[in-house]
Order: structure tokens, then C-alpha cells, then sequence
């Protein structure tokens, strides 16, 4: 069933036929855990091949649905899940988390917006 919402900014919203994400709490990949503190990041992920597609579609199915209902929100759990990620981390990953999380929420702003997406160019390193 696809979900008619608008934007922080009032924006209408692309509608998406998956479950409605609205808060870091919908996310997939997010949980509680016996405290009742969120844990951002899957704990003790093996790490087999398919999960190269699911990683990608944590962040281009619902990161980017979050961030059309809110932008914030999205911020949050994208600085979050990567700093989740190393388990140890110093001022100087969240440093780089938080540019990352405000350069990828820009972006998928612009996206939204009719921009162009990316696409890496494959080189050859020597």
C-alpha cells in the first residue's frame, strides 16, 4: 500500500510501496536493546556476500525514505549507523559521520528535487 505524506518542509512525497518509515525506530537495521537504548548498527554481523545488496538497501530504500519525511532523523541515523559500525570510535570518526550523514542528506534532497544521481567511474589502481 503506498503512503501519501509530505515533508518537514511541506514537500510532497514521493509515495513508496514498502513500510512507512517515519523514525530512526522503523528502520530495518535499528533495534532496542535490554535497557532500551538503541542499537544503530546490526551487532555481530557475519558478513556474507548477500549483504552487500542489503547494506545498499538500508541506505537507498529507507534511509532515503526517512529523509523525505525527515531530514534530521535521517542525519541521525546515518551518523549513527557508521559510527555503530567500528564499535570504538573517537571525536575524530564522529567528526567525519556528521559530514558524511549532512553531505548524504543533502544529496538526497537534491535527488528528490529532480538531481542527477552518481554513478563511481571504475579506475584502474596501481
Amino acid at each position: 500500500m503506498a503512503h501519501a505524506i509530505r515533508s518537514e518542509q511541506g514537500h510532497p512525497v514521493t509515495p513508496f510501496h514498502f513500510p512507512l518509515i517515519c523514525t530512526r525506530e522503523d528502520l530495518s537495521f535499528t533495534s532496542r536493546d535490554a535497557q532500551g537504548l538503541m542499537v544503530n548498527w546490526p551487532k555481530n554481523n557475519p558478513g556474507v556476500k548477500e549483504d552487500w545488496k542489503k547494506g545498499m538497501a538500508f541506505f537507498d530504500e529507507e534511509i532515503s525514505a526517512l529523509a523525505s519525511v525527515d531530514e534530521t532523523a535521517a542525519y541521525e541515523a546515518i551518523q549513527f549507523a557508521i559510527t555503530g559500525m567500528g564499535g570504538r570510535y573517537t571525536c575524530l570518526e564522529i567528526g567525519f559521520a556528521q559530514s558524511v550523514a549532512a553531505a548524504a542528506v543533502l544529496g538526497l534532497r537534491a535527488l528528490r528535487n529532480g538531481g542527477e544521481g552518481f554513478a563511481p567511474v571504475e579506475k584502474e589502481y596501481r
